[in-house]
C-alpha cells in the first residue's frame, strides 16, 4: 500500500474546500497529476515486472511540468531512481529534496532503464523570459534521438509530442517506446480510479488526508 500526500495547492484543493464531492485531480496547471503518474507507474511495472530499484531519466521541461512533480513522487515512494535531465533554467531549485538527482547533460540518460521525455510548456512560461535560446538549440542539445539512447532502453512521453523538438520521430515510433501503451494503460488506470471512488470505501476524503494507492 502506498500513502501519497498532495501539497496544499491547486485547483483541486479548492473545490475539495468547497464541496463535500470526491475530487479526482486530472490535471493542475503545473502542481500535479497523479493519474498520470499513476498509469506510468503500471506502464513501467507491466513491461520490467516492478518499479523498484529501476533507473528513471526524466528529460525536459521539468519547471512547468505537472506530470514530473506526480511522477518523481510515485517513483520515489516506489524505490526507483531518479535523474532530472534538462536546461538549468528548467530544473527547479531544492528539486532535490524530493528524492531525485540533476543533471544539465543529456548523456545522463544513458544510464537510465527508462527515458520519460517531456514537452516544453511554452503556454506556462512567463513572458519574455529566456528559459533556453531557441527550441532548435533546445533539440541540438537536449532532444532525444537514438544516437543518445542505448539499445533496449524503454522510452515514455505523456503527451502531446512536439516530434521533431524534444523527441526525435524515429525515437517515437520504434519498437522501444511505450507511448501508446501508456494511452492504453490511461484508460484503464482512470476506469479504477473512478469505480474506486464509486464504489469504495464510503467514509468521505477530508483535505489534508492521505490518500491511499493500491
Amino acid at each position: 500500500m502506498i500513502v501519497i500526500r498532495h501539497p496544499q495547492i491547486g485547483a483541486p484543493q479548492l473545490v475539495a474546500r468547497a464541496t463535500g464531492a470526491h475530487i479526482v485531480n486530472a490535471g493542475d496547471g503545473k502542481h500535479q497529476h497523479p493519474t498520470q503518474a499513476l498509469l506510468d507507474l503500471y506502464t513501467i511495472k507491466e513491461e520490467f515486472g516492478r518499479v523498484q530499484a529501476l533507473h528513471v531519466a526524466i528529460v525536459g521541461d521539468v519547471l512547468h511540468s505537472r506530470v514530473a512533480r506526480s511522477l518523481i513522487q510515485a517513483l520515489a515512494l516506489m524505490g526507483a531512481h531518479v535523474t532530472l535531465v534538462g536546461p538549468p533554467a528548467l530544473l527547479p531549485r531544492g528539486i532535490e529534496s524530493m528524492g531525485c538527482e540533476t543533471s544539465t547533460d543529456i548523456a545522463a540518460i544513458g544510464a537510465a532503464d527508462v527515458v520519460y521525455v517531456l514537452r516544453m510548456q511554452r503556454e506556462r512560461m512567463q513572458e519574455g523570459a529566456n528559459y533556453v535560446p531557441s527550441l532548435r538549440e533546445y533539440a541540438a542539445r537536449w532532444g532525444v534521438t537514438p544516437e543518445r539512447l542505448r539499445p533496449g532502453q524503454k522510452v515514455m512521453h505523456p503527451g502531446p509530442m512536439n516530434r521533431g523538438v524534444e523527441i526525435d520521430p524515429r525515437v517515437a515510433d520504434h519498437a522501444d517506446a511505450l507511448i501508446e501503451t501508456q494511452v492504453r494503460a490511461g484508460l484503464v488506470t482512470r476506469m479504477a480510479v473512478l469505480y474506486d471512488l464509486l464504489v469504495g470505501a464510503p467514509a468521505p476524503v477530508r483535505v489534508g488526508d492521505p490518500v491511499e494507492v493500491a
